[in-house]
């Protein structure tokens, strides 16, 4: 699965990361610590990066399958 980066969370994996997900699924807390191990991005384990799952925000025990689109979004701030 392709897993997508917007925001200041996407400078340490330089863009989509490739993960293998099994087909039981996995949980977004579970794909977090995943990321954060293979990448050496410990800042996707921040509590304010939000998660979406097809296009939809989704909590931390929200299961992810491989037809899944997964992506993370830091917070924006503004003036």
């Amino acid at each position: 699965m392709k897993v997508g980066f917007y925001g200041q969370i996407e400078r340490p994996f330089g863009g989509p990361a490739e993960i293998s997900v099994p087909e039981v699924g996995m949980s977004v807390a579970a794909l977090r610590r995943l990321l954060a191990g293979r990448y050496e991005a410990e800042a996707i384990l921040e509590r304010t990066v939000r998660a979406a799952v097809n296009d939809e925000i989704v909590l931390e025990t929200h299961i992810v399958y491989p037809v899944d689109t997964v992506e993370f979004m830091s917070p924006v701030s503004g003036g």
